[in-house]
């Protein structure tokens, strides 16, 4: 369980609901190395693997094969590149073609004193490539302290201040190093068996966010609260890269958003603002806790929160169908003081709003959709029906 990038190393889940060891998604940044996803129970009924070997399947074979008999002609294979094959292949498998689906469309590159996250559309009329760019999110660093503008030192009495929390949030701040499949659970009655297709989506997700907010951190490069002060002391080890945006801000806000869009889709049962509001409020507290424990300023925590945002709604277009989307800038030097997960929402909740740090750059941004994502989307949703 390192605490690198966001939800450290996807570890191997404890033992949420027997999920089967979905093992240690290893080392991917902070996620581990796709681990070797997990046990996956050792064949279960098949009896221990210590007890079997590729000999005896060799002896066995010979015993019974007989003399060999050609086929006379194989059966066609099945049609190409049809998302119903999906569900065939192992998880290892479908998470990399999820992510070939996601990461192959996205560009990083700086953009009017930012750096911008863009999808990119290519065409092939006429048997000629042509390139369309569209802005995902832009995010912009604050500014370095001057004697007018103070603005890390300002950041810097928020993390100080927070810390008085640490004793009372240090079980919740050690059990959030890995991704908070409990937490979740707890608001919207996620459960492995009955959500296996939602728990595989949100995986996906948490890579991409993972896969963003790490590229960001690293052209951004912010420095973390105990490079400014000996005093700050924080309770876990420091991460090795960037600070902003919060890596489990991003992914925390992602999994809620994308989680509010699997259920208004699947129209739960009783569904309503009040499972928003709870998944808003959790993904906050998992924001708010890495300030409290000494390795996030408030404002890597609101640039978490927009990125997350963000790319949940591109990620759920992406595996709609595709079209028009909202691209969305984080302005770091109107950050004004602390995290207020409200600011970007009207009082209803209903909407999204603009304020001086976070700004819409366009509303008519267009993608277009995936079949593998699409798949998974369906497979989804029809389990919050």
């Amino acid at each position: 369980m390192r605490p690198q990038g966001g939800f450290g190393g996807f570890g191997g889940f404890g033992g949420f609901g027997g999920f089967g060891g979905f093992g240690g998604f290893g080392g991917f940044g902070g996620f581990g190395g796709f681990g070797g996803f997990g046990g996956f129970g050792g064949f279960g009924g098949f009896g221990p693997a210590a007890s079997f070997s590729n000999e005896v399947l060799v002896q066995h074979r010979e015993g019974i094969v007989g003399s060999w008999q050609p086929i006379a002609a194989a059966p066609a294979n099945p049609a190409q590149e049809t998302a119903a094959h999906l569900q065939r292949w192992e998880p290892w498998v479908r998470a990399q073609l999820f992510d070939f689906e996601l990461f192959s469309k996205l560009h990083f590159a700086p953009d009017q004193g930012g750096w911008t996250l863009w999808d990119q559309d290519i065409s092939l009329p006429g048997g000629a490539a042509t390139v369309s760019m569209h802005r995902i999110v832009r995010i912009t660093r604050p500014p370095d302290d001057t004697a007018a503008n103070p603005f890390w030192a300002g950041q810097l009495n928020f993390v100080a201040s927070w810390s008085d929390l640490r004793g009372e949030r240090c079980g919740e701040i050690l059990s959030q190093l890995t991704p908070p499949v409990p937490f979740w659970s707890s608001v919207v009655d996620l459960h492995p068996q009955r959500h296996a297709w939602t728990l595989e989506l949100l995986w996906t997700g948490l890579r991409l966010a993972n896969h963003v907010h790490q590229r960001f951190k690293h052209a951004l490069a912010c420095r973390r609260p105990v490079q400014l002060s000996p005093q700050v002391q924080p309770m876990i080890l420091t991460p090795g890269h960037g600070s902003l945006p919060s890596g489990h801000a991003t992914e925390a806000t992602l999994a809620a958003q994308l989680l509010w869009a699997l259920m208004n889709a699947g129209n739960a049962p009783g569904i309503g603002l009040r499972w928003f509001d709870q998944l808003m409020r959790q993904a906050a507290r998992v924001a708010i806790n890495r300030t409290i424990a000494g390795v996030h300023f408030p404002v890597d925590s609101a640039a978490g929160q927009l990125l997350g945002l963000t790319l949940a709604d591109y990620l759920v277009r992406r595996a709609t169908g595709g079209g028009g989307y909202t691209s969305w800038e984080f302005i770091g030097g109107s950050f004004p003081a602390d995290f207020d997960w409200r600011a970007l929402y009207s009082q209803n909740l209903q909407n999204r709003v603009a304020t001086p740090f976070a700004q819409t750059i366009s509303s008519s941004e267009t993608s277009t959709g995936s079949g593998p994502l699409n798949w998974l989307w369906n497979q989804a949703v029809g389990e919050w029906s």
